[in-house]
């Protein structure tokens, strides 16, 4: 009686010292990702604000805690680091209408600290400055905080039967700790000094519009005609659209290259096709979205 009195005690300490264990585990990781959690919500209050996201929390190890930054990019290299920088746009792209009197961008600085804005229109070479300005063509954007800016035509000839594709680059430039128009965040950028910054510049593309364009993209894209030529799939566009391609399937498999086609013109997609293949496509709508499926025959 003593003896099972004796060990029915040991168990239940023993049951104690795992229960003791385990709840000091527990409290430590809870203690731990609250900690983290707070954190990550501090720094995704701004993102959720404009992208209304939900804060998503990827862990591998417990020990292993790794931040990633919306709109910066770190690179690591035989000691150095590298750190990328872009502005978030308010919009993919900007529909001109060539009568107006401008068109306005938001553009938002998801960072804890500064940037200067630099912004210029190009033409479709991505090279050639445009007849547009943006105004403020360069100011200080403060954290966390949206701007606007405003495009205006200042000269230039477009056709008056179909839309014209320019390029809208706008490039955010970190500044350095020694800079004077930063001073009043001294404490952020000691944080993020690093041995690289590159600024990048983020484009989308504006399509100025003419009056005699009539309707959207979206009304008249499954007009594209398809053809096979010399084992290549081309895209005729009678449209005067642009047609911006989202998505493109050929024999039911999706093709990778969704290069657009401009308007009365085709484009060449270097992939062989059957002859009994058929097509479908989506495209990108003017406010960004996706259109449904378009679908037709090759023609030989």
């Amino acid at each position: 009686m003593t003896k099972s009195v004796s060990t029915s005690k040991k168990a239940s300490i023993r049951c104690s010292i795992n229960s003791y264990y385990q709840c000091m585990i527990f409290f430590y990781l809870t203690i731990n990702w609250r900690t983290i959690y707070s954190i990550l919500e501090m720094h995704m209050t701004t993102l959720r604000k404009y992208m209304k996201i939900r804060t998503a929390l990827l862990v591998s190890s417990l020990p292993l805690c790794f931040f990633v930054s919306a709109n910066a990019k770190t690179f690591e290299n035989e000691g150095n680091k590298t750190q990328m920088f872009s502005l978030h746009l308010g919009a993919t792209r900007v529909i001109y209408n060539i009568f107006s009197s401008g068109e306005t961008l938001t553009i938002i600085n998801d960072y804890d600290y500064p940037m200067l804005v630099q912004s210029e229109v190009l033409l479709e070479d991505q090279k050639t400055p445009a007849p547009f300005i943006i105004t403020p063509p360069l100011f200080r954007l403060d954290a966390l905080q949206s701007s606007r800016l405003r495009i205006v035509r200042t000269g230039g000839d477009f056709p008056k039967d179909r839309e014209t594709l320019q390029w809208i680059c706008v490039k955010g430039i970190p500044p350095k700790s020694d800079e004077k128009w930063a001073e009043s965040n001294k404490n952020s950028l000691n944080n993020v000094t690093l041995n690289v910054q590159v600024s990048l510049s983020t484009c989308i593309k504006m399509f100025v519009r003419p009056s005699s364009v009539k309707g959207h993209p979206e009304d008249v894209a499954g007009e594209v005609k398809w053809q096979r030529v010399n084992n290549k799939l081309k895209g005729v566009n009678p449209t005067p659209f642009y047609i911006n391609l989202s998505e493109l399937r050929v024999g039911g498999e999706e093709i990778s290259e969704h290069h657009y086609i401009a308007p009365f013109s085709s484009f060449e997609y270097p992939i062989p096709v059957s002859k009994s293949s058929k097509v479908q496509w989506k495209i990108v709508t003017d406010y960004g979205g996706v259109s449904e499926f378009f679908e037709t025959d090759i023609n030989l």
